[in-house]
């Protein structure tokens, strides 16, 4: 339940790292871009901590960590940008229960947003390739509001499309920002299992955890 023991009425949901492993493609993305201008190539491994941020960020630490330098950052950026479009979902998959759960709660009558740090057309792009485009009532990247996560007007922008108030929300996500932006909110927040550590927060160990949280679904 929620800290007034009222269920939610939406659940909105991290993209990266939480409802999908998008790590492998990203990975390949970006090695794309960086053996481009001679850089060195990263692992999986490596990418999985920088996810989150939004591209920009994502690729000057990604630079930073092959060898480039601050002037590289504008070109593998743009070299990166293509190669994902071009393949956003080769070795993309759901996470855990993913598909199941928002089918589940999507019956029941809950409504389900997506907040990204993703470019929304992108983030539409997974949905779909990976199956959960149909699942999802309302996408928000980074580039559909003022001002990206862990900012809370990122949030903010995707509860007023859903319709709903922060007290009728659980947000779910992955890592310190997802938290941040959630608790800036005042929205009760729920951290996956497989993503950072953390403390001081509930984790779930799958999605139909949340079931009981939310109206229309057996508490």
């Amino acid at each position: 339940m929620l800290n007034n023991d009222k269920p939610a009425s939406a659940v909105v949901f991290d993209l990266d790292g939480t409802l999908v492993d998008s790590a492998p493609d990203i990975t390949d993305a970006l090695n794309v871009a960086l053996t481009a201008r001679s850089l060195g190539r990263l692992s999986v491994d490596d990418v999985r901590p920088l996810l989150g941020v939004g591209a920009r960020a994502l690729v000057a630490e990604a630079v930073a960590r092959a060898g480039g330098k601050e002037s590289d950052v504008d070109d593998v950026l743009a070299d990166y940008g293509a190669a994902y479009e071009a393949k956003p979902v080769a070795g993309t998959t759901v996470n855990a229960d993913a598909r199941e759960a928002l089918r589940t709660l999507r019956a029941a009558g809950v409504k389900i947003g997506v907040c990204t740090n993703k470019r929304t057309h992108m983030a539409r792009a997974v949905l779909a390739g990976t199956g959960l485009a149909d699942l999802v009532d309302v996408v928000v990247g980074i580039d559909a509001t003022p001002r990206s996560k862990p900012d809370p007007a990122h949030l903010s922008t995707t509860l007023d499309a859903l319709g709903v108030r922060p007290s009728d929300v659980i947000y779910v996500g992955d890592t310190e920002i997802d938290a941040q932006t959630a608790q800036a909110l005042g929205v009760p927040y729920r951290h996956v299992a497989w993503g950072s550590p953390i403390a001081n927060h509930t984790v779930i160990e799958r999605f139909a955890d949340l079931t009981g949280e939310t109206n229309g679904t057996a508490h």
